[in-house]
């Protein structure tokens, strides 16, 4: 971080597209903001800094969205994600930062062409309960990895939820879980310091901005032409990220 002054406005900018899309859509600011903020810290800053600027939305979304949360649903999810997120968040501690780049390069890049291809949208009939502790655990290793657990709960809720008033009150309440966890256990490891909490505070005032205009432009655009621009800011972010 030579350039404080250029890390703030371009991480600022990076808070406010990633949190653009999580208001537009209910999910994705990580699958935003960790693959270009990699680009400006270490990834083991990244992640628990992009964590706390989640717990900050999701306590200002709660009380809005609680007594639609389906906690039922939630709770094989929660389950596997505490697991998940150890083992993830132990890998991050231990192994170098140019392997995790390649990883998650390699991870958003086939998200992306998911995207592309319509298999996100993919209509199956509703999966057993049982099935919410392997993909909480799913969830819960790539967020304590990469902080980006939203894929696989986002497929999971999918196939149980019908309705979107559910749905994405649901992935709001769990992300509250998760990233308050996640929180916890970097805390304890280290990996959270108070520099962390200081680069969070500054990038903060995007994060509020980004959230009111996503929600002002959720009715404005193709909800088919947003998926697109989405995947193709995904795909570049990726590529990037394969980049030595």
């Amino acid at each position: 971080m030579e350039n404080p002054v250029f890390i703030v406005i371009v991480g600022s900018l990076i808070v406010f597209v990633a949190f653009f899309i999580r208001s537009l859509t209910g999910f994705g600011s990580a699958l935003v903001s960790i693959p270009f903020l990699a680009l400006l810290f270490d990834l083991k800053f990244a992640v628990p800094m992009e964590a706390i600027l989640e717990v900050g939305l999701s306590a200002m979304l709660m009380s809005r969205v609680y007594k639609s949360i389906r906690k039922k649903i939630l709770i094989p999810l929660i389950i596997g994600t505490v697991i998940g997120s150890l083992l993830g968040t132990y890998i991050l501690y231990s192994f170098a930062n140019v392997f995790l780049k390649i990883t998650l390069g390699v991870g958003i890049i086939l998200f992306a062409l998911n995207m592309f291809m319509g298999k996100t949208d993919r209509v199956v009939k509703p999966v057993s309960s049982w099935w919410g502790v392997p993909a909480g655990g799913v969830g819960g290793i790539l967020g304590g990895l990469f902080g980006t657990s939203g894929p696989a709960f986002v497929m999971y809720l999918t196939y149980k939820l019908k309705t979107k008033e559910t749905f994405r009150a649901s992935l709001i309440g769990l992300f509250a879980v998760d990233y308050s966890w996640r929180i916890v256990v970097y805390t304890a490891t280290g990996l959270l310091t108070l520099e962390t909490v200081k680069m969070a505070l500054l990038f903060t005032p995007a994060l509020i901005l980004g959230t009111i205009l996503g929600h002002k432009t959720h009715f404005r655009i193709s909800p088919i032409r947003f998926k697109q621009t989405v995947a193709a800011v995904l795909l570049v972010s990726g590529i990037f990220l394969l980049i030595p």
